[in-house]
């Protein structure tokens, strides 16, 4: 018969006595974050009932929905075999309500003759950010890939032209068109295209199912297969696809899950 022992953390206190956090993570997460765990050689992890990828040092990565329950719960398997069943608290964020008018109307409510393009472009997309490659550039600290101010916040529910859309799927980092865009971590080009909402974007796969999205350049510096170092420059801040003014908007994301950028980041610009 296989142990289950249940560890249970609040706010840096475990309700076992005696127990550890055996992933190595906060013992508060928070809605939208992104993180970087380590267990023990040999261990086995799910979350959602989804097996996690591991690096043969321990490393995995993990990121939570922007509305995100108040607990979530890892499964662990060590190389005995015993299951551990950890759970963490989740800190709520606050998503703010964004209204954007002047908006061409074509790029709210899409005519039918593009709808077969966006149907392309986001399948494109969807397979860049499926890419699970062995690279462990999602273990290193993050930089910011522009300097500019912060004009969008992740998780705010947009309003466009008073129309109701999705909440807002990364940051956006207001700038002068043509101001550089660097890469905040090392990795490999996977997508560089001109897309209908977006315009010209680029996403970097950084390993693990960890990549990122750059959006609305106006110029595009480097090619699909180029592998990159934190730091090198991937464009210029533009305000190609669905924009009213030069921006970068940035996107973070675990496989299909979008993050928060903004929590990836030191507190200020560089």
């Amino acid at each position: 018969m296989r142990l289950v022992i249940y560890i249970l953390f609040f706010f840096g206190t475990t309700a076992v006595a005696g127990a550890s956090n055996l992933l190595n993570l906060p013992d508060e997460l928070t809605q939208g974050g992104f993180y970087v765990g380590k267990v023990a050689p040999k261990t086995m992890l799910y979350f959602k009932d989804k097996k996690i990828k591991i690096s043969q040092d321990g490393h995995f990565a993990v990121g939570l929905s922007w509305d995100e329950g108040r607990m979530v719960k890892f499964r662990l398997v060590n190389f005995q075999g015993t299951e551990i069943l950890q759970r963490f608290v989740v800190k709520k964020q606050k998503y703010d309500v964004q209204h954007i008018d002047g908006l061409p109307g074509k790029m709210v409510t899409p005519p039918k003759e593009v709808q077969e393009r966006i149907k392309q472009d986001s399948a494109l997309v969807k397979k860049a950010r499926r890419i699970d490659s062995d690279r462990l550039d999602f273990t290193t600290t993050f930089i910011w890939p522009v300097r500019g101010r912060i004009s969008g916040n992740f998780g705010n529910h947009r309003i466009l032209n008073g129309i109701a859309k999705s909440p807002h799927g990364g940051m956006d980092i207001a700038a002068p068109k043509g101001t550089m865009i660097v890469a905040p971590l090392g990795g490999v080009v996977t997508l560089v295209s001109d897309l209908y909402y977006t315009g010209n974007s680029v996403i970097i796969d950084h390993g693990y199912g960890i990549s990122t999205v750059y959006a609305h350049l106006d110029k595009v510096l480097v090619k699909e297969g180029q592998n990159i170092g934190q730091g090198d420059k991937i464009g210029t801040v533009g305000a190609t696809g669905r924009a009213t003014g030069p921006h970068l908007h940035w996107g973070l994301n675990w496989y299909d899950e979008r993050l928060n950028p903004a929590l990836v980041l030191p507190k200020a610009l560089p």
